[in-house]
């Protein structure tokens, strides 16, 4: 990967490592317009294609799990396995230095019925920082916060395929010190409710649904359930509860151009007949894009492919029980034969 591609490809947003839950909007390293940084100490990413809408309160409530308050307790540097020391860039290049965060849920703020229990910390990929000529600058998005040590926000978080949890995008992250919205970290600045009501009103659009952070600036977080409680969900993303966000959401959308992909054409491969060979790590995000697609059988899908991922397919790791349950589950929806569904490239 190239020093360009990696700073156009940096994150705007929390967002869960691998799940393709944001995509570049432009491939040419531009930056998105944040009014400038005026000289201080966050730079402004790349414009960014969020795959996912995040900003309403239909959006939440559509392809969102969960809403909670949360405190961020500790962040770390993300490295790729291959990637040398800091001082490479020392020379003149730019890098970009991935970040992740902890999180400890304080407040279950709002549930989608069915939704999966969330649990009580949680980490995932944010915001990192650029590196330039061997010093670092936070990098950040014009439309969110952070996610810094020390503050509060209002979440909400999805699922993603695999099991993973990270916010819903840049629009589900809201600042909550003091126990107000709008209140904290934004930006990479600390500010008011009142200034953080402000930003938001001037990029209103007449006739749009207005977004969740400025529906409920300076309020609570009873605040932000009752504006989703008074919300109906999107009529199409309501039908595939079972769904991952961005699966739902392209559901939703219609799928695009292309012929959407459905749970038995992503299983096709694994039939006995097509004599596919697979890791352990490959037959795992196989089954994570299935349990996407899937009702009844996400779960045990899911767990299969935790162990699988956990114990690199050895078979006192595999859960046996949730092997089962998928071969089963794919067998009577699709008439595939899988056989034992166990890695076959070990």
């Amino acid at each position: 990967m190239t020093t360009r591609t990696k700073i156009a490809g940096a994150v705007l947003g929390a967002v869960v490592a691998g799940a393709l839950a944001f995509v570049p909007l432009t491939d040419d390293g531009s930056a998105a317009d944040g009014g400038g940084d005026g000289g201080g100490s966050l730079a402004a990413g790349p414009a960014q294609k969020e795959a996912v809408p995040s900003f309403t309160a239909t959006d939440w409530v559509s392809y969102g799990d969960q809403v909670a308050v949360v405190r961020v307790t500790a962040e770390h540097e993300l490295r790729e396995p291959d990637e040398g020391a800091e001082t490479d860039t020392a020379g003149g290049g730019e890098d970009y230095l991935a970040r992740t965060v902890d999180l400890q849920v304080k407040e279950r703020v709002w549930a989608r019925s069915g939704a999966p229990a969330l649990p009580s910390a949680l980490s995932f990929t944010a915001d990192g920082w650029q590196v330039k000529d061997g010093a670092r600058k936070e990098l950040g998005s014009p439309d969110s916060s952070r996610l810094e040590v020390g503050h509060a926000y209002v979440i909400t978080l999805a699922r993603f395929s695999g099991g993973a949890w990270a916010p819903l995008g840049s629009g589900g992250v809201l600042p909550y010190d003091h126990g107000r919205v709008g209140e904290g970290e934004f930006r990479g600045e600390t500010v008011t409710s009142d200034a953080y009501r402000s930003a938001w009103e001037a990029r209103a659009v007449p006739g749009d649904e207005a977004p969740v952070a400025s529906r409920t600036a300076g309020k609570p977080s009873s605040a932000v359930r009752e504006v989703l409680r008074g919300t109906r969900p999107d009529a199409t993303a309501a039908r595939y509860p079972g769904l991952d966000p961005v699966a739902g959401y392209r559901r939703a959308a219609g799928g695009g151009s292309e012929p959407a992909e459905t749970f038995c054409s992503v299983a096709a491969p694994l039939a006995v007949s097509e004599d596919s060979r697979y890791t352990p790590q490959e037959l795992a995000a196989v089954l994570g894009d299935l349990a996407a697609l899937a009702g009844r059988d996400a779960a045990s899908l899911r767990a299969y492919a935790a162990s699988l991922t956990a114990g690199d397919g050895t078979p006192a790791a595999v859960d046996d029980a949730a092997r089962e349950a998928s071969v089963a589950g794919i067998e009577r929806e699709c008439g595939t034969d899988v056989g034992e569904l166990l890695p076959t490239d070990m």
